[in-house]
């Protein structure tokens, strides 16, 4: 039975972190943390599920210690090589307030920008392979990797993320807040992230005004049942077709990525590649003018739908849109430019996401984006 906000009164912990900068299509969104006395700007990212800092970064840590553990992020094409430590992350507040999670971190030693990488090769291969036409891997500076992954449903093969469990996730593993232990009791294990930062634990305060929409168990919820599957969605391509399949709000990248169902041609350009370091010259654009309609979970039964026309440059608008090769199952990936429009929520207790309208003069025209 899904929690209503009057069942969730007992709860009483939760802290908010602000971002350290203003909210911005450039760049991730940022927390103050600090992992074995040093202080790192965070970076918050729901399209994963982990905490990596490069190795050098903490360098009071055994080299030696830890578990063998890789993680590979299917939209930049990038993979990280280290070892699984168990730390404590202190989230700094508002106010001077705190709390503290403990984690395994992957402590980065090795990184690449590998394209050809095949996620779902043996857990033993921990190495960027060769391209297919003899290309070398690129190595990448693991002194300057700061990254938290807090996504959800992100374990699965195809993902590149075999140790993204719950159990790694430092949002749901807050053990104190202000110097408190918190209990199951006190803390409903979630949050909630809008464009001006995150509250840790659901409250009635938190979630009010939210619509939330039920989640299916994940791979582990029988060992863990914190364990929820991506949320569900169901889009449109100019008015036509119904594509449904797993979605995903992810505050990492600030372009789309859609999937349709097999058989059905998404209306694409080839435009010349605006990454100076890109290993080809043009690159896939959904075509301009093309109107996308997005409903979670599905189009007709919604607690969000909302429509956007690619090149008409509203603030829900992400930077661009990719159109991936058509294959079961349809998908999408908004990107964080639909923060702009809409606050989220994960109760991991019941296994529900939510959305929540912004208020409109708190959304910046897109000049200002």
């Amino acid at each position: 039975m899904i929690a209503t906000d009057a069942e969730l009164a007992p709860y009483t912990e939760s802290i908010f972190l602000p971002y350290i900068y203003k909210f911005s299509p450039k760049h991730v969104p940022q927390i103050q943390t600090t992992i074995d006395d040093v202080d790192i700007e965070m970076p918050v990212d729901t399209g994963s599920t982990m905490t990596l800092i490069g190795a050098s970064i903490l360098p009071n840590i055994d080299k030696t210690k830890g578990t063998p553990a890789h993680h590979f992020f299917t939209s930049s094409k990038i993979l990280y090589v280290g070892r699984l430590v168990e730390l404590p992350i202190t989230f700094h507040g508002e106010s001077g307030s705190h709390a503290i999670a403990r984690v395994p971190v992957l402590l980065v030693d090795k990184s690449w920008t590998c394209p050809w990488y095949d996620p779902s090769t043996p857990a033993g291969r921990f190495e960027c392979p060769a391209g297919p036409n003899g290309e070398e891997a690129v190595a990448r500076d693991t002194s300057r990797i700061t990254y938290m992954g807090v996504g959800f449903g992100r374990n699965l093969p195809r993902d590149g993320m075999p140790y993204a469990s719950p159990s790694v996730n430092a949002f749901l593993n807050v053990a104190s807040i202000n110097g408190r232990v918190i209990s199951p009791r006190s803390m409903r294990l979630g949050y909630e992230i809008s464009s001006q930062g995150v509250n840790l634990g659901l409250t009635p305060a938190v979630v009010k005004g939210f619509q939330f929409t039920s989640l299916e168990p994940g791979l582990t919820h029988e060992t863990d049942p914190r364990d929820w599957a991506m949320v569900k969605m169901c889009f449109s391509i100019d008015d036509s077709g119904s594509h449904c399949g797993p979605g995903l709000v992810d505050t990492g990248i600030a372009q789309m990525y859609i999937r349709a169902e097999e058989g059905f041609t998404i209306p694409k350009v080839m435009v010349r590649n605006p990454n100076p370091n890109g290993t080809t010259k043009m690159v896939k654009r959904v075509k301009p003018g093309t109107k996308i309609a997005i409903g979670f979970p599905t189009l007709d039964e919604s607690v969000l739908s909302y429509a956007l026309v690619v090149g008409e440059g509203s603030a829900i608008e992400p930077s661009y849109v990719f159109p991936e090769a058509s294959r079961r199952p349809p998908f999408v990936n908004t990107g964080r430019n639909l923060l702009w429009g809409y606050s989220i929520a994960f109760d991991a207790v019941d296994g529900r996401f939510g959305f929540r309208p912004v208020d409109s003069t708190a959304v910046p025209p897109p000049s200002v984006l």
